[in-house]
This record gives structure tokens, sequence and C-alpha cells, in this order.
């Protein structure tokens, strides 16, 4: 019954943001973002926590950062939940571009392609994106624990050819399939990976990060590609990609913490450019060191 409730709930805000213009439905938006602000209490101070430890700030910075945080996090939900109206117009003219040499270099070298990004900006426009441009997309992701919610998720994700693989069971196998086919799989990785992390600097605390883009492209000889999708504006956004990294496959240890270094580091200073857009609500620095011994 639970289930049904908050799917018909969904359903009914979809419709809503979808039929309001855009400026209204992001206005109602941050509404909301300022209201799970000050109910969320948990999340509100954990937020507060990591921006002042991030930044050395006071109290009063962090928290209006944070209230920021809340607000993009409602807003890039109603930018996902009408990405099903957007035109190749839409995707062409709202999005600019840096660095897609890189992109098309990397791709053409029929080695796969493994995009690294983060909680950060909307990845979920980032692999629309993509697709559109006609590179076989895949991604790995967590799923919905509303089944139903989770269907209509995973139709805006998959509706213009991505394939999206649950990160539980047999999906990080299919992923690895589709860069043997030297195709294009997209990563989100940088939320606490526990004792199984690999602990690199991210803004100056060690944090246990997912070591799978690197394990990924050593085992197929994929080029990684930091990849950023911030907004700029409204309806404006700004595609950021970098130079590949190759990992050898018979790189040691120590390289390959060097390059899950590289990629860390990559995504701070974007998030330090653009600090409302990144997920400061979870607990990333969550594991210890002397936990994990």
């Amino acid at each position: 019954m639970g289930d049904w409730i908050g799917y018909l709930a969904f359903k009914s805000f979809k419709r809503v943001v979808n039929f309001l213009p855009k400026q209204i439905s992001c206005w109602v938006a941050k509404l909301l973002g300022s209201l799970a602000f000050h109910l969320a209490k948990r999340r509100r101070e954990l937020a507060v926590k990591n921006i002042k430890l991030a930044f050395d700030c006071s109290t009063e910075e962090a928290r209006e950062l944070t209230k920021e945080v809340f607000q993009d996090l409602t807003v890039k939900f109603v930018e996902i939940l009408g990405l099903e109206k957007w035109t190749e117009i839409d995707f062409e003219q709202k999005i600019e571009v840096e660095g897609m040499e890189y992109l098309k270099e990397a791709y053409q070298q029929k080695q796969g392609v493994i995009l690294f990004t983060g909680h950060f900006g909307n990845w979920e426009l980032l692999g629309n994106y993509l697709t559109v441009l006609g590179y076989p997309m895949n991604a790995i992701a967590r799923m919905y624990q509303n089944s139903k919610i989770n269907q209509e998720i995973l139709q805006i994700r998959e509706e213009r050819g991505a394939n999206v693989y649950d990160k539980k069971g047999r999906g990080v196998k299919k992923a690895f399939r589709s860069l043997l086919k030297k195709e294009c799989l997209l990563i989100l990785g940088d939320q606490d990976a526990h004792s199984k992390g690999e602990f690199v600097d991210f803004f100056g605390r060690l944090a246990s990060t997912p070591k799978g883009p690197v394990v990924l492209a050593q085992k197929t000889g994929s080029l990684i590609l930091p990849v950023y999708l911030v907004r700029e504006d409204l309806n404006q956004y700004r595609l950021m990609i970098e130079p590949p990294l190759q990992v050898a496959k018979d790189a040691t240890a120590k390289e390959q913490q060097d390059k899950l270094q590289q990629l860390t580091s990559s995504l701070e200073e974007k998030v330090r450019e653009y600090p409302k857009q990144w997920l400061w609500l979870h607990r990333r620095w969550k594991t210890r060191p002397e936990e994990a011994d």
C-alpha cells in the first residue's frame, strides 16, 4: 500500500512540474528544497559539518551553503523528471561543451571508455546527452526501493538507448562486458566504499573511495575520462570533459592508488568551483582508515 501511495504522489508531482513553465517549476522545487532543509535535521547537520571541515568556514556560512545544496537537489529532481520532453535541439542549444575532442579521440581508439563523475551537477542529464550524441552508453546505478518509481526513473534513464545496470547482483558483470565491447560506461565514484575502498585524499581528509573505475580500466584496457555536467543558469548547462587517464595492465597497487587520487582530486577541483552542486548530505568520510585494517 505504501508503495502505491508513494508512486501516486510521484506521478502527480511529475505531471504538475512538467505542466508548469520551467521557471515556475524550479521556483516550486526551491521552495520544497528549503522546506527539506528545515525538516531533515540529521542530513542538514551532517552537510553543515562536512562543509565546515572542507572549507574551514563558519557555521552560518555552512548553513547557507547547505540550504542551497537542498535546493539544488530538488531542482535537479525536477530537471530529471522533465528530460523526456527534451528534443535534440534542446540538447544542442542548452549544453555548452568543453573538451569533447578527448571523448571523440578516446572512443575512436576502440578501447572502451570509462566516464568518471560523481554525485555532482546533473549526472542523469549527462548520460542522456551523450546517448543523444550517438555514444553507446551504459551506467551502474543504485535502484530505487519503490519498484514502481524505479521503473519510471529507469524509463527516463534508458529512453534514448542507454543501459542502466543495478550495482547489486549481476549488474557489474554486465557493465564489465560493455567495456569489452568497446562501449562507454558512466560511473559515479564518490561515495564511501567502506572497507572495500582505497583511501585517498578528498578535501584534506582520507576518504574510502571505490576502486571500480581504476580496476575496470586495468582489466579491460579502457581509458578513463573525468566528466562533469553542471548547471550555469536556468536553461544553460556546461559539460566539462578532461584528458584521459590510462591504467597499465601491470600497474602496481601504488600506481592504481595514484590514478584514483587523480580522479578524486579532479572531482574536488570541480566541487570547489560549484560547491552547491555536490551531494554534501551523505557520509562521504564515514569509514576511517583504522576501521578498515
